[in-house]
């Protein structure tokens, strides 16, 4: 199925080869959630991402269990540092 993916920052490194700026429509199983993209991007395993579908806060409790449908804007966004 096709997913909308947004990333911000450094993220955007992680997106496949063709994607316009920081977002591209991936293509993702039918029965993907949010944590299967980040392990199909090959984004590094950190709980402190934030991540949005169709512009709501994901918990990351629901990430691994919140099946994303067609169409759905996913974005991936890498934590805030502390300075």
């Amino acid at each position: 199925m096709h997913i909308k993916l947004k990333v911000g920052g450094q993220l955007r490194h992680y997106l496949p080869p063709g994607s316009s700026g920081s977002q591209t429509d991936l293509e993702t199983a039918d029965d993907a959630t949010a944590i299967d993209v980040m392990n199909q991007l090959g984004l590094p395993a950190e709980d402190s991402y934030l991540v949005m579908l169709n512009g709501i806060v994901l918990p990351t409790a629901k990430r691994a269990e919140t099946a994303l449908q067609p169409n759905d804007e996913l974005g991936l966004f890498p934590p805030l540092k502390s300075g």
